[in-house]
């Protein structure tokens, strides 16, 4: 039901975009709400045990954050320059890259605290 419940609201977005004819910045209300739910998904599949994490290096952690950079930055360049008429200057996609460097490295922290806390809660579990 949860997939089911994102590919709905994606279909919102697009139906908002293209039948209806709204901005993008329209949609930024469903954009967050996405965003945040995922983040708490991911958390709690992490914590519960559902996914599993090896130990993962320092190495492969900066590649995943920066894979995750690249996939976010990707995404807002087509989302504002192809989507949208006037396109983003150098200056506001500069900009738009703090905000996604940030808020990836917050989830990635988040993420990695929690995948911490829940392999903790499943030893003691099994002791």
């Amino acid at each position: 039901m949860y997939f089911l419940t994102i590919i709905a609201m994606q279909g919102i977005v697009l139906y908002r975009q293209f039948a209806l004819g709204q901005d993008l910045s329209d949609s930024e209300d469903i954009a967050i709400i996405m965003t945040v739910n995922s983040i708490f998904l991911v958390s709690a599949l992490l914590y519960f045990g559902a996914i599993q994490v090896r130990r993962l290096s320092v190495k492969n952690i900066l590649l995943i954050y920066l894979v995750f950079v690249i996939l976010g930055s990707l995404f807002t360049y087509a989302k504002y320059n192809i989507f949208q008429s006037p396109g983003l200057s150098f200056a506001q996609l500069f900009d738009k890259l703090i905000i996604i460097v940030s808020i990836i490295g917050l989830m990635m922290g988040f993420w990695i605290l929690l995948s911490i806390l829940g392999k903790k809660r499943i030893d003691k579990e099994l002791e």
